[in-house]
């Protein structure tokens, strides 16, 4: 495969999505991006997208490394970004994430409705769905054992590695921390497995969970 290919910038409508070629050293790859993207120009400034990796995966350092490159050479401002990383946990592993002393679980277990809200001080665990319209809100993570399918906020008073977790997560908005972002209208994102969001970089990320 020519070098050049290494990376491949691909335009969706629900953003840009940068596809890496799976065999090639990481090292390879920066250096392609960082080319690509300056070659760009001023395609991405002030552009407001979703931005999505795929193609392999990556250490969270090594996404780090990657966004920093297009950041560093763009004024893009991402709103949503979607990742491959096989190596994650399991949605029952985050279960048993620990948690500090002061930072209690509230388990609800049944749907909510729209016009339905959920304020805890502490995490909260949904089993059942959050439909269009119900609200849950946290000062610590959120784990819905069933569809986001509302607005979530984690970390609504500043805990800033707060994360949100779904079996199924299309949310109206999603908020971690001062952070927000919404998400591409489900049916154009074709995600059915579950996922993970968490800040990194002042960004909203989004994982599926292995």
């Amino acid at each position: 495969m020519n070098l050049e290919n290494y990376v491949i910038f691909k335009g969706t409508k629900d953003g840009v999505t940068v596809l890496f070629h799976d065999d090639a050293p990481f090292e390879v790859l920066c250096e392609q991006l960082d080319k690509k993207v300056q070659e760009a120009g001023k395609f991405f400034d002030n552009v407001k997208t979703s931005l999505a990796f795929k193609g392999r995966t990556f250490s969270d350092e090594e996404e780090q490394q990657l966004l920093r490159i297009i950041t560093e050479h763009t004024t893009m401002e991402i709103t949503f970004l979607k990742t491959e990383n096989n190596e994650l946990l399991h949605l029952t592993n985050l279960l048993e994430k620990e948690m500090s002393p002061h930072n209690l679980t509230k388990f609800h277990k049944g749907s909510l409705r729209n016009g339905q809200r959920i304020d805890f001080d502490g995490s909260v665990v949904i089993i059942g769905d959050v439909n269009p319209g119900a609200e849950l809100k946290a000062t610590g993570n959120i784990i819905v054992l069933g569809q986001l399918k509302g607005m979530a906020h984690a970390g609504c008073q500043g805990m800033s590695d707060a994360f949100i977790a779904a079996v199924y997560m299309a949310p109206v908005q999603l908020r971690i921390g001062d952070i927000i972002t919404r998400f591409p209208d489900e049916n154009k994102r074709g995600i059915k497995s579950p996922e993970y969001a968490f800040v990194q970089e002042g960004q909203i990320f989004v994982m599926a969970l292995s």
